[in-house]
């Protein structure tokens, strides 16, 4: 992998000559860029040394005048590390007055920072505002600063990430895409239930389980942990060796089995089709028709609900909704209603007509903060990227706000 390493003037900066060392040592190719007050703070000799590299120090100085666009095509992924209050600021609002924020505005690659400063600064509401920015709209993966002792007496959160966790962040997601949801515990729910009149009759729906499989296929071929709880489906599914499947037939079998799981749950995607009632009697034989004219109905527990109680405040809850909307203003409607409802982080919406037993899907997205997000008709396994994609990125921000 090609690495852009930039360093701000934090302390922890004496570190990154080791830092470029365990990279190199790894194969990396690297590229070091400094602002001006990084240099009282590391030897760009020791840097040149290790990387092999000129170290960006003045974009005035660089034979190629558009060195900081360029940079793109020599590098795969830009690092800030360490990261100080000043370069976050800097990003956060646009200012391009060195070679380090002038190359992070221009810069379209993978983006990470790991931010390193005294925990009065980093508890700063104003920088933790550009924190947030940065993550949640320029699209920079956060490498969480640690809590510790500080070389200015002080103690709290601030203190640089350890060096094998930084390139650990970096190069396990960029150099293996097959690794980029590893260590995620995932629990996915698919297909319908089925709720049980006489040994031989039920009442259920018409779910396929596709957009449920074709989750989990997007998630085991990308390195998560999956238990797939899985009702009645088209085609059953096989899981990998390291993944759990739960077959499952009835509504409650099913809330019994996500709440069982939830406390070994980072996200939790509520695609299967759970009936909301069931019959009030089970017969244990077989009903002769003329023997009965109806079925009383009693409502089953909602399953989304119940979790709100015993789910762990870092857990993501994805909830889906496939309504008879006769416009997207009124499916927005019953989606933002059921995840408020229902205490879900995000609800993947579409109407039955474009979904239900087809290969495709038109989903919309809607996030609890009041974002959206609306594509094309897409295959159910491009669906499934789209939808785990952002529910990896919505779970991230919230361990994120977890430490702070």
């Amino acid at each position: 992998m090609r690495i852009l390493l930039a360093i701000t003037s934090s302390i922890s900066a004496y570190k990154t000559p080791m830092l470029v060392s365990m990279l190199k040592k790894q194969g990396h190719s690297i590229i070091c860029a400094v602002t001006q007050n990084a240099k009282n703070m590391v030897g760009l000799k020791a840097l040149e040394t290790m990387s092999g590299n000129k170290v960006i120090t003045d974009l005035w100085k660089e034979d190629d005048v558009l060195r900081h666009i360029n940079i793109n095509k020599e590098t795969d992924v830009l690092l800030i590390a360490p990261a100080d209050v000043n370069i976050i600021g800097k990003i956060a609002n646009g200012i391009c007055d060195d070679a380090v924020s002038t190359i992070a505005c221009a810069y379209t690659q993978k983006k990470y920072f790991a931010p390193a400063m005294n925990p009065n600064m980093w508890i700063n509401k104003a920088n933790q505002r550009n924190v947030k920015y940065l993550i949640e709209e320029l699209e920079y993966e956060l490498i969480s600063p640690e809590n510790g002792d500080m070389a200015c007496k002080d103690e709290g959160i601030g203190r640089l990430a350890n060096i094998d966790s930084i390139i650990k962040a970096v190069t396990l997601s960029e150099s293996s895409e097959s690794l980029k949801y590893n260590n995620i515990r995932f629990t996915i729910t698919s297909g319908a239930t089925k709720e049980w009149i006489d040994p031989i009759r039920y009442i259920t729906n018409n779910s396929s389980g596709k957009m449920g499989a074709s989750i989990y296929q997007e998630i085991s071929s990308n390195g998560g942990i999956s238990v797939y709880i899985e009702g009645q489906v088209n085609n059953p599914l096989t899981v990998n060796k390291n993944d759990k499947k739960i077959k499952i037939d009835t509504t409650k079998e099913l809330q019994d089995n996500v709440l069982n799981e939830l406390d070994n749950t980072d996200i939790l995607l509520m695609a299967a089709a759970p009936l909301d009632f069931r019959p009030s009697k089970i017969f244990d034989k077989k009903v002769k028709k003329q023997n009965i004219n109806t079925i009383e109905l009693t409502a089953n527990d909602d399953i989304l609900a119940s979790t709100k109680e015993k789910k762990k405040n870092s857990t993501l809850i994805v909830s889906f909704a496939a309504e008879t909307a006769q416009n997207d203003e009124e499916l927005k409607n019953y989606a933002l209603d059921k995840m408020n409802r229902k205490g879900a982080d995000m609800i993947v919406a579409n109407k039955i007509e474009d979904s239900v037993g087809k290969d495709t899907n038109k989903i919309t997205i809607f996030f609890k903060d009041g974002r959206f997000k609306s594509y094309p008709t897409l295959k159910k396994i491009e669906c499934a990227k789209e939808i785990v994609i952002a529910a990896v990125s919505e779970w991230k921000k919230k361990q994120y706000l977890k430490s702070d």
